[in-house]
C-alpha cells in the first residue's frame, strides 16, 4: 500500500513552534514520527498562509535531518470543503492508495501503533481506519484514496459542516452523516483512556502544557518504555498533565436572582454574598484571564441573575475585545417582556440588537465554540412543573425567552433541562421537542443531572449516572469560580467555604496551583468529607 502522510497545521499561535521537546518542536516531532514509520511516504503539510513560514524552517530542518520529502501546501483560508477536495487532490497527484491524516502538532504520534493500524485497514480492506480508545494525537487516521474522493463530493452537500473550519473531527463528522455506508476498521486500545480526554496536540496553550509536562516525564522511561504508546499514556495520569490551566472561568457579576429554585443551594446563601462586580474590576480580570488562557471560556452566571446587572451589556462585550474567549450566559427564563423587547427604540431592545450584529460578525473560535452562547433554564414541559421548581417565575416568560434570544443569536441558544424526580415524566417530551431543528432553540439543548451540593440539599436525583470507578474531578482540572467579591473557592460546590484567595489581590496562577494538593489527592483517592459525598467529579464544563 502506498500512503501518504497528510498532516494538517492549524493556528496554533506560538505553541506548535516552541522549542521545548529536546530543543526541537511538536512540528518536529510529528515528522520524526513520519521518519520512524520507515515506508518512505512523503509528507504533505496542509496550512495558513499566516504560518507558512514558520511551517518551511520546521520542513527544511526536517528533510535535513531525517531524509523526508516534505510539501508545504499554503491557503488563506481552510474550510471543510477545502480540506476534503485537497486531500483527493493531493493523493491523486502522488498516485498515493491512502493518506495517513493527523493534525501537525502531535509531539506523541506513535509509529509502532502506526503501523498496526496501516496493517489492519490493508488487511480488512479498509476505507477508514482509526484508533480507538487512544487520546487525540498518539495516531492518526487512515482515508482510502477512493473514499477521499467520495467525502470530496459529499461535504458539498452538508451545509452544517462544509463552511466550518477544519477541526480534528472534521474527518469523522462527515462520516456521521451517513456512517454505515462505508467500511471502517479500528485499532481498539486495550485500556479505554475516553474518560481523561487527553489532547496531546500543541493547539493551544492547554494543551501545549500537557504535552510538554509529558514530554518531560517521558524523559525519565527508557527507550523501550517511551516506544509503548501505553506507557506513555500512563505517565499523564499526574497532576501536572491533567490540570495545566483553567478553561472554563465561572464568575458572579450579580448577587440577586428573581427565583428562589427549589434544586439550587443559594437561597440559603444568597444573604452573606456581596453585591454586583464593579465593571472596572471584572474588566482588569477579564484581561489577566486571557493571559493566562486565550482560549478560554468564561461564564458570567457562576450565582445570581447576570442580567440583573446595571452594567450586564458592557460585561458581555468587553469578551468580545478577546479574539479567543467565549463569554456564556446562564438565565432562568427572565421576564424579557419586561425590558420592552418589543419597542426597538427601547435602551434594551438596541443593545441586543447592537451584541447580536457583534455576534454575527464573529467566526466559530479555535476551541470549537461560538463567541457568545446563552443557557435558558426550561426544566419542564408544563407550566405547573416549572412553577414549581421556579417559585416566581413563568413557564411562558422562559419558552419566550428561548424565542427570543435564539431570534438574534440562532445557533447559540440552548434549553436547558436539568432531570429531577419532579420532572422526570417529562424528560422524554422535551427531549423530542428539542432535538429538532425546528424547535424553537434550534435543535440545541442540554440534559444536566441533578445536584445535591455535596449533600447540602436533599436528594432528588431521578438517575444514577455515576461511573462504576471513580477517576480525578473534572472541576480541579479546569474550572476556576469567582464570587462577586473576588473571593475564588475550590469548587461551586464549595462557594459558601473559606476561598482559596482573591482575584483582586492575588495573582490567578498563585490561586491555582493552591488546587494542586487537592487534585494530588483525588488521583490517590483519598477525599476530604465534601468531595467524598459529591458525584459532581465527572461532568464537564465546555
Amino acid at each position: 500500500m502506498k500512503s501518504l502522510n497528510i498532516l494538517f497545521a492549524g493556528k496554533c499561535g506560538s505553541f506548535g513552534f516552541e522549542n521545548t521537546f529536546g530543543g526541537k518542536n511538536a512540528l518536529y516531532r510529528t515528522l520524526e514520527w513520519a521518519k520512524k514509520l520507515e515506508n518512505g511516504s512523503k509528507t504533505v503539510i496542509f496550512c495558513f498562509s499566516s504560518e507558512v513560514e514558520s511551517v518551511k524552517n520546521t520542513a527544511v530542518e526536517a528533510e535535513k535531518d531525517f531524509g523526508l520529502k516534505i510539501e508545504v501546501s499554503d491557503k488563506g483560508e481552510w474550510t471543510n470543503e477545502v480540506l476534503f477536495s485537497e486531500i483527493k487532490n493531493s493523493l491523486s497527484k502522488d498516485g498515493a492508495d491512502s493518506a495517513l491524516f493527523s493534525m501537525a502538532f502531535c509531539p506523541f504520534l506513535n509509529a509502532d501503533l502506526t503501523k498496526k493500524l496501516i496493517a489492519t485497514h490493508t488487511e480488512y480492506k479498509s476505507e477508514y481506519s482509526f484508533a480507538d480508545g487512544f487520546p487525540y494525537g498518539v495516531s492518526p487516521e487512515i482515508i482510502d484514496a477512493g473514499l477521499s474522493g467520495i467525502l470530496s463530493e459529499l461535504i458539498k452537500t452538508k451545509d452544517e459542516l462544509k463552511d466550518k473550519p477544519v477541526t480534528k473531527d472534521s474527518v469523522m463528522d462527515l462520516l456521521k452523516t451517513d456512517i454505515n455506508s462505508f467500511e471502517i476498521e479500528t485499532e481498539i486500545s486495550e485500556i479505554d483512556w475516553r474518560l481523561y480526554r487527553f489532547d496531546f496536540e500543541c493547539d493551544k496553550k492547554e494543551n501545549y502544557l500537557a504535552c510538554k509536562n509529558l514530554y518531560e516525564l517521558s524523559q525519565k522511561m527508557s527507550d523501550d518504555e517511551r516506544k509503548d504508546v501505553q506507557k506513555i499514556i500512563s505517565k499523564a495520569v499526574n497532576e501536572k498533565v491533567l490540570k495545566t490551566i483553567p478553561a472554563y472561568f465561572n464568575i458572579q457579576i450579580e448577587k440577586s436572582c428573581p427565583s428562589k429554585c427549589t434544586y439550587c443551594a443559594y437561597s440559603e446563601f444568597e444573604k452573606n454574598m456581596c453585591g454586583q462586580m464593579e465593571f472596572e474590576k471584572y474588566a482588569e480580570l477579564l484581561k489577566n484571564i486571557n493571559s493566562v488562557n486565550p482560549d478560554c471560556v468564561v461564564s458570567l452566571s457562576l450565582w445570581g441573575e447576570p442580567l440583573l446587572h446595571k452594567d450586564f451589556f458592557k460585561f458581555v462585550e468587553e469578551g468580545f475585545k478577546y479574539e479567543g474567549i467565549t463569554v456564556l450566559i446562564e438565565t432562568t427564563g427572565f421576564d424579557f417582556s419586561k425590558l420592552d423587547v418589543n419597542n426597538p427604540e427601547s435602551d434594551f431592545a438596541k443593545n441586543m440588537k447592537s451584541l447580536s450584529e457583534k455576534f454575527h460578525e464573529t467566526k466559530i473560535l479555535k476551541n470549537g465554540l461560538s463567541k457568545l452562547i446563552w443557557i435558558v433554564s426550561l426544566d419542564a414541559m408544563k407550566g405547573e412543573t416549572y412553577e414549581k421548581l421556579h417559585p416566581g417565575l413563568k413557564y411562558e416568560n422562559a419558552v419566550e425567552s428561548v424565542k427570543y434570544l435564539n431570534s438574534l443569536f440562532d445557533g447559540a441558544v440552548y434549553a436547558q433541562y436539568l432531570r429531577l424526580n419532579e420532572n422526570e415524566d417529562e424528560l422524554e417530551s422535551f427531549f423530542r421537542t428539542f432535538k429538532e431543528k425546528t424547535s424553537i432553540s434550534g435543535g440545541n439543548f442540554i440534559i444536566q443531572k441533578y445536584d445535591n451540593f455535596c449533600k447540602k440539599l436533599e436528594d432528588h436525583k431521578s438517575a444514577d449516572l455515576s461511573p462504576v470507578e471513580r477517576f480525578p474531578c473534572w472541576h480541579l482540572r479546569r474550572d476556576f469560580n469567582i464570587l462577586s467579591n473576588g473571593d475564588v473557592p475550590l469548587c461551586k460546590n464549595k462557594s459558601f467555604d473559606s476561598p482559596l484567595g482573591n482575584v483582586f489581590t492575588d495573582s490567578i496562577e498563585s490561586i491555582w496551583n493552591k488546587f494542586d494538593s487537592e487534585l494530588k489527592k483525588h488521583i490517590e483517592k483519598n477525599y476530604c468529607n465534601g468531595c467524598e459525598v459529591c458525584d459532581e467529579f465527572y461532568t464537564y464544563n465546555f
